[in-house]
């Protein structure tokens, strides 16, 4: 009791309070941006963490960490461009529901979310986190890459209305993918590779440029074709009720409960993401509502396809904690930053910090919960201001939408102008091509689900095949990798024998 009470008292204290309530002010400003990632965030306030001590450092990362996921949501509800690759499955009824005049609601049920995920994560990192750890360490190349594989099932579930089209701009994202420097030989895999050998393009494209060229520029152009034709009207939107009722999330409980669980399993395995988790959610929370009469169909504007990807991009922050503190092993990119701030001010995360400082370890315990409060109280008056954006006209929103995504993709590498404006040209001409797609017909989502999983998928099916002598089999030699197989023939399989049944009637 005394070491909680320690850790408590390192953070119950007015100058640790203001630097998490300014971390999560920054991180929802950052996570509203497009392109801004909490990565970018958490690295931007790492010097200043230095200054502080410990635990104060520790909680001002966080606050910026959980209001930079939050936040995220708020350009994918209200503009269709999710502010990083965690909020991309938000948008699908996020912004349905934008266009229903509901996006106060949208934006509030997704702060609600927001918080059952974080504290949800922050119980089981605080009960279970020694367990969860060493169940990650069972996760090897063969069971990441069926994992992988499992996320690309979901591209028959997000192309229900055109699988053929579905499939294909799901093969289109993972040529995209594997464009670039070979991950075992080096060699590189681009158009003209003598040519274009010393450019940007032979590190491959970036996730962030292409996310925001496929859904922010294509958006732009979109618009501009309607003000072309005199669309100029703003979007209304309801402004009675921003949160939903008790009853209404009370009748989600198993949906919270399984994105709650998901988001901190697939957080705790490192090199994961919460960009997997997110579409596991949903698709989940899919088929839970269609078994359920209260819940409505996914992907039509409805609360609980905002809910479950939310709970569950918010549920990682503390699962990816677990086997950064636990074993030293950063379960993201954003931890990593966590674990250098640790590292470099002498802490060495690992049995070691649960036996000989456990006062630090409380103190993030609870850092993390008064950064998901805040996070709560600040979007909670957030919510009645940010709709207010739909009132602009489209004709003065888009140039505002362009520039801050060019500004957005331009960011990631500021520092190298070359590979930057590469970017920028990337998101430019994915954008292009995105309007031309929508125009036809063909859906996006496909193409970012390809690009986030097809470079993992690969990376982690040939290592596992060469730790395996190249013997092929070695799939189905391990129980997790069998089930995620099982898992993802019957993702697949399942819509396919719907749609056979369906022309046999």
């Amino acid at each position: 009791m005394q070491d909680i009470a320690s850790g408590i008292a390192q953070i119950l204290n007015i100058q640790t309070i203001l630097w998490i309530a300014g971390g999560e002010i920054l991180g929802i400003i950052l996570g509203g941006l497009p392109g801004l990632t909490a990565t970018m965030g958490i690295a931007l306030m790492l010097p200043i963490s230095f200054q502080l001590p410990q635990a104060t450092g520790m909680g001002l990362l966080l606050g910026v960490y959980c209001g930079a996921v939050s936040g995220a949501s708020i350009p994918a509800i209200l503009l269709g461009i999710p502010g990083n690759p965690n909020a991309i499955a938000t948008l699908y009824d996020g912004q349905a529901m934008t266009n229903k005049g509901l996006a106060g609601q949208a934006l509030g049920g997704a702060v609600v979310a927001s918080f059952l995920g974080g504290i949800g994560s922050l119980i089981i990192l605080v009960l279970f986190s020694p367990i969860i750890a060493r169940f990650t360490l069972l996760f090897g190349p063969a069971e990441k890459a069926t994992l992988a594989l499992v996320g690309l099932t979901i591209i028959a579930s997000v192309s229900s209305k055109n699988l053929a089209k579905g499939m294909l701009m799901g093969a289109f994202g993972m040529v995209l993918a594997l464009l670039g420097t070979d991950p075992f030989s080096n060699s590189l895999r681009i158009p003209f590779p003598r040519l274009l050998a010393q450019t940007p393009m032979s590190g491959g494209i970036s996730l962030i440029p292409a996310l925001i060229g496929l859904f922010g520029i294509s958006q732009a152009i979109s618009d501009i074709a309607h003000v072309r034709r005199g669309l100029l009207a703003p979007k209304q939107f309801v402004v009675d009720k921003f949160f939903p009722s008790l009853k209404r999330i009370t009748k989600m409980w198993r949906i919270i409960l399984e994105s709650i669980g998901i988001g901190t399993l697939i957080g705790a395995i490192p090199g994961t993401g919460a960009s997997i988790a997110v579409h596991l959610s949903y698709e989940r929370a899919k088929k839970t509502a269609r078994k359920s009469p209260e819940l409505g169909e996914l992907g039509t504007g409805r609360l609980e396809g905002v809910i479950a990807p939310e709970v569950a991009n918010n549920a990682v922050t503390g699962g990816a904690l677990i086997p950064a503190l636990s074993l030293g092993i950063p379960g993201d990119s954003s931890t990593a930053v966590l674990l250098s701030a640790l590292l470099i001010q002498g802490v060495i995360p690992g049995y070691r910090l649960f036996t000989e400082n456990i006062s630090l370890v409380y103190a993030i315990f609870f850092a993390l919960l008064v950064s998901n409060i805040f996070m709560l109280v600040f979007q909670f008056y957030g919510v009645r201001l940010f709709p207010k954006v739909l009132r602009v006209p489209i004709a003065y929103l888009v140039p505002i939408i362009l520039m801050l995504s060019l500004i957005g993709s331009y960011a990631i590498r500021g520092q190298a102008i070359l590979a930057a404006t590469f970017d920028m040209a990337v998101a430019l001409g994915l954008g292009i091509v995105g309007y031309f797609l929508k125009k036809g017909g063909y859906p996006i989502a496909p193409i970012v689900l390809g690009l986030i999983l097809g470079g993992l998928f690969e990376e982690n099916f040939r290592r596992a095949v060469k730790l395996a002598g190249g013997n092929y089999l070695v799939f189905f030699t391990r129980p997790i990798s069998v089930a995620f197989i099982i898992i993802a023939v019957l993702s697949v399989g399942g819509p396919l024998l719907s749609r056979f049944r369906k022309r046999r009637r």
